[in-house]
């Protein structure tokens, strides 16, 4: 059986391994700053090898295991400082301890845990830079000393293919939006699921294309032409490569909204007492590219305690369309049309969908009607108290939304699916509260209740009502963590056992809940009566911040341009900007900046003033990017 020797074996491999990481990554960091400077990149990389090494401590990777497997909880550390002699413990302790830690920590891949890939990305970054710094000393040295131009007018270092990309952005159908045509645009502005045409025209035999971080080899369809086609479904850059030339665009995607609906009548909760008033419901909806339909939906609950009834339907609205995009729609109902009885409930809301394939759908905020003798006047919108509404939350009510995730479960996507799931485990947590700190009880008939006081007294007679409540919590305990594993099949029938056992405890046992049984009486003399004597003091240990790989990118992109002297050194620059975050707009407008500047970079001209502007916006990137230092906490005792 391992022992507390072998955890702190693995914990000792571990530092190492963080060490040895955090060494790496600082010289990859230097060798990137290093293509500008060798001293300065010396000195980078010294520092922060020496500022991060600081927080590489025993007490730092132990905390990464804890949070690396929910089920550590805490044994780890316990059983290294069982190890190093911090603790004291029983053998059969130390024992358990041991098993416990050596299981956690063999289902943890410390490979995972501390991941090589920030180094990996670095060290490319790294290979980048200075590829980008070999080709400035061979322009500067003469060896490529020529230039020619392709047909957009950009000038292209002397050995490398002329290129020429023309951009077709074709919206989706339901949009009614006319394709647009681009020739070496900077940035490609599409709607969400746009179909993207390249149209490559080059005297190059190799071309690739890199699409957010995906790279393509395309085959030519004739001689000098090569095309390339996508989806555009968010936001990022497009690379060509052909022969050294180099063509970046970078790509905003705008998403499709869902319609905005609102409900314009009644729009408020209404409460009657009876009789048979007519309701008109009146509904408005706009989208930004069309609608597609407009309906009114509702659910009917009926019943009372846990014995739940509840009937989904729709009502037809009849539409008026102002144009494709805003729709309004009313019908008239009668209260008797609606079929409520006392004490009945009906929940409606207007609901939308756009003209996308799949139909994604809106609705307004829901409101209600209900049949009951607190309304004061029929046609009174009317606020129910907290009583009549802390018990809102149904244990039947979240069978039935359980039981249609589980049939509608296999046509939604997993992500989704897991986390309907995990909201459902919530409700079944919130309805579990209810019952958990109301355990208290009595029978409701004192006949009964004197017949057999004699009985309970003598712990003749189990309460039944506490015992079937207890039966319910249990139940409804399983199918919370049913619920959080995303199984709902197996839910259902512990939602379902929750509910068998909460109505034999209301109605067979006339089972009342209250705060606290009578059988329970606090010992108010014993407050504060504790021995303080093994009392401690306990500081929280702040954990440690996650790498900020865009903050330093970009200061990395604001020396860059201070550095800057050449076309090539620009063009890289603006590769590295749009690849440190393809779905920042601010990355991305700087990147389509620098590649403007790329396309109209000459001899003649001076750069510097264009470059400064955008170094301008670097730094206005930077103060939001990079958080202020963390300020020491002192010791508090």
């Amino acid at each position: 059986m391992p022992r507390n020797r072998d955890v702190a074996a693995v914990i000792d491999r571990a530092t190492l391994r963080a060490r040895w990481l955090v060494a790496a990554e600082a010289a990859a960091v230097g060798a990137v700053v290093a293509s500008w400077s060798v001293a300065v990149g010396f000195a980078a990389a010294t520092a922060l090898a020496v500022w991060r090494s600081r927080a590489v401590t025993r007490r730092a990777v132990l905390r990464v295991f804890e949070r690396a497997d929910p089920r550590a909880s805490n044994v780890i550390t316990t059983a290294d400082e069982l190890a190093t002699g911090a603790l004291g413990a029983k053998p059969e302790v130390r024992q358990r301890v041991d098993e416990d830690a050596v299981r956690v920590l063999s289902a943890i891949d410390t490979t995972t845990v501390l991941s090589v890939r920030p180094l990996l990305m670095l060290t490319a970054i790294a290979v980048l830079t200075w590829s980008a710094s070999a080709l400035t000393r061979r322009a500067a040295t003469g060896i490529v000393p020529t230039s020619v131009t392709t047909s957009a007018g950009s000038p292209v270092a002397a050995g490398t293919a002329p290129l020429q990309v023309t951009v077709r952005v074709e919206p989706p159908g339901y949009t009614h939006l006319k394709p647009t045509i681009a020739v070496d645009p900077t940035q490609i502005d599409a709607i969400e699921r746009s179909a993207i045409t390249l149209s490559i025209a080059t005297n190059s035999d190799n071309v690739t294309v890199d699409h957010g971080g995906e790279l393509e080899t395309i085959t030519p369809r004739s001689p000098g032409r090569f095309e390339f086609e996508m989806n555009a479904q968010r936001s990022g850059y497009l690379l060509v490569v052909a022969n050294g030339a180099r063509r970046m665009m970078t790509l905003a995607v705008k998403p499709d909204a869902l319609p905005l609906v609102t409900m314009t009548a009644p729009a408020r909760d209404l409460v009657y007492e009876g009789g048979n008033p007519t309701i008109t419901f009146a509904a408005r909806a706009t989208d930004d590219f069309g609608l597609r339909s407009l309906v009114l939906r509702f659910t009917k609950v009926s019943g009372s305690g846990e014995q739940f009834a509840f009937t989904d339907g729709e009502i037809p609205l009849a539409i008026a369309r102002d144009d494709d995009r805003q729709w309004s729609g009313a019908t008239t109902r009668s209260l008797a049309s609606l079929t409520l009885a006392e004490g009945d409930m009906l929940v409606y809301r207007a609901v939308a969908s756009d003209m996308r394939p799949a139909g994604a759908e809106a609705s307004s905020e829901a409101f209600y009607i209900e049949v009951s003798k607190l309304g004061v006047a029929a046609g009174d919108a009317f606020t129910l108290p907290e009583q009549e509404t802390r018990y809102a939350l149904s244990q039947q009510m979240l069978i039935v939304k359980t039981d249609r995730l589980n049939q509608h479960g296999r046509a939604m996507a997993r992500s989704d699916f897991e986390e309907a799931a995990r909201s459902l485990a919530v409700e079944q947590r919130m309805i579990r509260s209810e019952f958990v700190f109301m355990l208290g009880g009595e029978i409701a008939d004192e006949e009964v209740e004197a017949e057999q006081s004699v009985e309970i007294q003598a712990g003749r007679l189990a309460n039944r009502g506490q015992r079937d409540i207890r039966a319910a919590t249990i139940a409804m305990s399983q199918a919370e963590k049913l619920l959080s594993a995303a199984d709902t099949a197996s839910a259902l029938k512990a939602e379902r056992a929750a509910v068998e056992a909460l109505q034999r405890a209301f109605a067979r046992d006339r089972y009342i809940l209250r705060a606290l049984a009578s059988r329970s009486q606090l010992d108010l003399t014993r407050r504060l009566s504790g021995s303080p004597a093994g009392v401690t003091t306990w500081r929280r240990d702040s954990g440690n911040a996650a790498a900020n790989r865009v903050g330093a990118g970009v200061q990395s992109l604001l020396q860059g341009l201070a550095e800057a002297t050449t076309r090539e050194q620009t063009e890289v620059l603006a590769e590295f900007a749009v690849r440190l975050d393809a779905e920042s707009a601010d990355l991305r407008a700087i990147a389509a900046d620098l590649q403007r500047i790329v396309d109209s970079w000459s001899a003649a001209s001076n750069q510097r003033e264009p470059l400064q502007a955008v170094a301008d916006r670097v730094v206005a990137l930077s103060g939001r990017t990079l958080a202020d230092p963390p300020v020491a906490i002192g010791d508090r005792r």
